[in-house]
């Protein structure tokens, strides 16, 4: 009966501390509005390989949405991001390199919401940023 009881107290404990340490964990990674703090929509990640490899050999995203169709088995997500309206593209900007980042960036992709209410914005360096809509209408184009 001890060792019963044992093993039960010890497993309540161990059950317990696990429990506690993932409630108080989970205010570290989670925003009081919802979602993960600092996550980037991965249609964004995708959509810059996307435009990279389309663009590559002038340095500026393409010209239009069709000139990305022949792409959209190697990046689903992104073209799927586009092709629904939920990211809309500045066709044709130039595209900058990685090393250009925190120097000159401007969008070259946004979420539809960005120029009302903000969001995540794909930049020429290829980062993704989270910008207020008022960034968004100051930023350079």
């Amino acid at each position: 009966m001890h060792l019963i009881w044992d093993f039960i107290k010890g497993t309540f404990a161990g059950s317990l501390g696990f429990c506690l340490t993932a409630f108080l964990l989970s205010g570290c990674f989670f925003n009081p509005k919802g979602g993960e703090l600092g996550a980037e929509p991965a249609e964004l990640r995708d959509l810059n390989d996307l435009l990279r490899h389309a663009g590559a050999a002038k340095g500026i995203v393409p010209a239009k949405k069709s000139d990305l169709d022949r792409f959209q088995n190697d990046y689903p997500m992104g073209y799927e991001s586009v092709k629904s309206g939920n990211v809309l593209v500045i066709w044709g900007a130039k595209l900058g390199a990685e090393s250009d980042q925190g120097k000159g960036e401007f969008p070259i992709a946004y979420q539809k919401s960005v120029p009302e209410g903000g969001g995540y914005v794909l930049l020429s360096s290829g980062a993704v940023k989270k910008m207020t809509a008022a960034d968004f209408r100051s930023s350079k184009k």
